[in-house]
């Protein structure tokens, strides 16, 4: 196992809930614990015990004083569970957080007990890549702007249907306002990940969960993921990037099925 103190890595803000097997759940870019996952840590709670992790410069998590490295992130990961007590975990990665996730599993294998990766990437895509420098341009722009901007990104065609324009003029804003301080440097992270040769590498059981309405992380990077991880199982759910808000119940089902809790 790769020394965490080489590592510089820390132990990140954590919030903990209910009782059984672990599972740590790792965010993506601009998230948080309280902004990423809608009620899915409930779900799982009910048969888990269920680690949430603030990245850096997300929540409670301060930001380093150097870039955010890949390697730093996934031994934090291992840093924070093995503060609260967990040796043999499965790591939730959503997103950004799914290549953090396939890093701590090839850098952990002996603590990583299954994965599962949430609308997740290996590397970003022309599209994704367009996208993201966008999302960085935007971040001095106007607030409404950029809300709307990620809310058209983010937000599946069932929940941006339920909304008026004064929903998806004030969710906007509060999208905007609601971004980590570390965005900036969540997103430079993001553009330069490649976890392509981590994939053939990992042994764990591994759940790749695609959603098959996201046009931010389209489902091909799921499709590549489980391509890549010998013997993963691979399930779409009607979403769009906002998977873990959006359908809650069936991706703890599917993570439930996985873990046999």
């Amino acid at each position: 196992m790769p020394d965490l103190s080489a590592a510089q890595s820390v132990v990140l803000h954590h919030l903990e809930q209910g009782r059984g097997e672990g599972l740590v759940l790792v965010h993506g870019v601009a998230g948080s614990i309280a902004g990423s996952w809608g009620s899915l840590p409930e779900y799982l709670a009910e048969h888990h015990r269920v680690i949430a992790i603030d990245n850096p410069g997300s929540g409670h998590s301060p930001l380093p004083g150097a870039p955010l490295q890949l390697d730093v992130l996934a031994d934090s990961i291992a840093a924070t569970a093995e503060r609260a007590g967990l040796h043999r975990y499965t790591v939730v990665g959503y997103s950004m957080g799914g290549a953090i996730a396939v890093r701590h599993a090839t850098r952990h294998p002996a603590r990583t007990a299954a994965l599962v990766l949430v609308a997740g990437f290996a590397r970003p895509d022309c599209r994704l890549q367009l996208a993201l420098r966008n999302w960085r341009d935007l971040l001095e722009a106007d607030p409404r702007v950029l809300g709307r901007y990620l809310m058209q990104l983010s937000c599946g065609p069932a929940a941006l249907a339920q909304l008026d324009s004064r929903d998806l003029d004030r969710i906007a804003q509060e999208t905007a306002a609601g971004l980590a301080p570390g965005t900036r440097h969540h997103i430079d992270l993001a553009l330069d990940l490649d976890v392509r040769a981590d994939l053939g590498r990992i042994d764990a059981p591994t759940l790749v969960v695609a959603a098959s309405e996201d046009i931010l992380v389209a489902p091909s990077h799921s499709d590549e993921l489980a391509q890549g991880i010998r013997g993963s199982r691979l399930v779409r759910v009607p979403a769009g990037h906002d998977a873990p808000t959006e359908q809650p119940a069936a991706i703890a089902a599917h993570i439930r099925a996985l873990t046999r809790c």
